[in-house]
């Protein structure tokens, strides 16, 4: 009789272990598994075809912050992140999928929502504007001298001075030469 309880719950326990053992388990971390897994396939993603390009521009000297959203450039359809990052150097890429590739810059310069007085090469004060976004364009040549300014203004304008408008740039010259 002993004998039979003996063979009953050594059976027990061999039956519990196999199905601990063959029983379908669920990951201990599913969420890491995820992750891991959608790193892997954002790795390996490609930008589509009429994928678009958001640049956000943040300006230091006026603490604009301007995005700008085109289709990204035809150079870059079917490109992986890792391909893409190298042509963008001053740039930090925040989101890349098929559809968007997204990045930010800090670019010093005003936005182009001001005109920026400024000296030229040859000391003459300049009208410039943020046309393209990265860089300044002349807008005109006026005919005042950085010399012809009081000392403390001749440093003020020496790397550029924003105006909100036209009109305010003036009032300051006006102001500058009375």
């Amino acid at each position: 009789f002993r004998s039979t309880w003996w063979l009953i719950g050594a059976a027990v326990l061999l039956i519990a272990v196999a199905a601990a053992l063959l029983w379908p388990r669920e990951s201990l971390a599913p969420a890491q598994e995820e992750q891991t897994q959608s790193a892997a396939a954002d790795q390996a993603a490609r930008l589509e075809d009429g994928a678009e390009l958001f640049q956000r521009f943040t300006y230091t000297r006026c603490d604009h912050v301007v995005t700008r959203r085109v289709t990204a450039p035809v150079e870059l359809y079917g490109k992986t992140l890792e391909e893409a990052q190298p042509l963008y150097p001053e740039w930090r890429i925040t989101e890349f999928s098929p559809k968007a590739l997204r990045m930010e810059r800090q670019v010093p310069l005003f936005c182009p929502d001001h005109q920026v007085l400024m000296p030229n090469a040859a000391g003459t004060l300049c009208i410039y504007e943020n046309k393209y976004g990265d860089a300044l364009a002349l807008v005109s040549e006026l005919s005042v001298a950085v010399s012809a300014l009081p000392a403390a203004a001749q440093e003020e304008v020496q790397d550029g001075l924003g105006f909100s408008t036209l009109e305010e740039l003036e009032a300051w010259l006006e102001n500058m030469e009375s």
